[in-house]
């Protein structure tokens, strides 16, 4: 994971100490483990993937099995901190709402404590994924940036002088859920016409299905089903394929101005595999989004793609546990 070797955090981790950072997506697992390292701490081992199960007893099951894979004969993990796409008590490491997996008020932290041994930390993904493209990607040198993760959902997270902000009840950057057309399609919170029910990636593959609903196109081309081949067939100069782009480029266009204009920060950082498949949309999406603004904001608003990849909430996940073990 090039230029996510260290972070600024001045602590040592110590050198018995391996730790473990994972990122649980509604689709895949990322799980690796991190140590002391320059400056701060550095990766021990490259990520374990698999894909994510419906139960989360599973889940935590196969975290065990990957730990236990990559640890080999290294120290056994001292903690862990896991990103969860979805509304975290982290207080209380209960997962509260995970529409995509089925999830709900599940308390995955001491399902997986249970069967690590070790306290486990749970946060936002895309809460995580800003904090560690603030400490070694996009965001380093910054002291207030966005961070917005345009993958299977919409998420946001939002670092604040150094530190994730999760609000007063831990829902701060839900900029995904904000309903932009009570007709619109059904969202997977159960809402109509959120922004990520045009823009998310499984939002844009069911409206491909309304679109195409059967399995080719007239010309005997397999139809579209995923984001990426939408996008393919509307530069193709595709109508139908077109308007689902239109509708994800202005409803997410308004969300990235709701940060700017709520929250001013420094940089907006957009990750997450469709904003980093379509760099292109993306800079149409800025373009739209600062049409939405007043003047002033609109010109400052800086949008820069994420720096780490698919890894920036893998990244935060181990900020946060590294910052978790310099405090006990």
């Amino acid at each position: 994971m090039a230029g996510a070797s260290r972070t600024p955090v001045a602590a040592d981790v110590g050198a018995s100490k391996t730790l473990v950072a994972a990122d649980v997506g509604a689709s895949k697992t990322l799980v690796a483990l991190v140590g002391p390292g320059p400056g701060g701490w550095a990766w021990l081992t490259p990520p374990l993937r698999f894909a994510t199960p419906r139960d989360p007893a599973d889940g935590a099951r196969l975290i065990t099995r990957a730990v236990r894979e990559l640890a080999g004969e290294q120290p056994w993990p001292a903690a862990a901190a896991v990103a969860i796409p979805g509304p975290v008590d982290s207080s209380q490491g209960i997962v509260a709402h995970l529409p995509n997996l089925g999830w709900h008020d599940v308390p995955f932290a001491a399902i997986l404590s249970g069967q690590l041994g070790v306290p486990v930390i749970l946060d936002d993904d895309a809460r995580l994924g800003g904090l560690g493209e603030w400490a070694a990607g996009a965001g380093a040198g910054t002291r207030n940036m966005g961070y917005v993760t345009v993958s299977s959902g919409i998420g946001c997270g939002l670092v604040v002088d150094g530190e994730p902000w999760a609000g007063g009840h831990g829902l701060a950057g839900e900029f995904g859920h904000i309903v932009v057309d009570p007709a619109g399609p059904r969202c997977g919170c159960g809402h109509r016409g959120c922004v990520e029910a045009y823009a998310g990636g499984l939002a844009m593959s069911r409206a491909a299905r309304r679109a195409w609903p059967a399995a080719r196109l007239g010309d005997g081309t397999l139809a579209p089903r995923s984001a990426a081949e939408i996008f393919l067939l509307a530069r193709r100069g595709d109508e139908a394929a077109a308007a689902i782009v239109r509708d994800a480029t202005s409803a997410l266009a308004l969300g990235l101005a709701m940060i700017a204009a709520v929250f001013d920060p420094e940089l907006i950082v957009v990750g997450g595999s469709v904003a980093l498949g379509q760099r292109r949309w993306i800079r149409s999406v800025t373009a739209a989004s600062r049409r939405r603004c007043i003047a002033q904001t609109g010109a400052s608003m800086r949008v820069v793609s994420a720096a780490l990849a698919g890894q920036s909430a893998l990244a935060g996940a181990a900020e946060a546990v590294v910052r978790f073990a310099a405090r006990g």
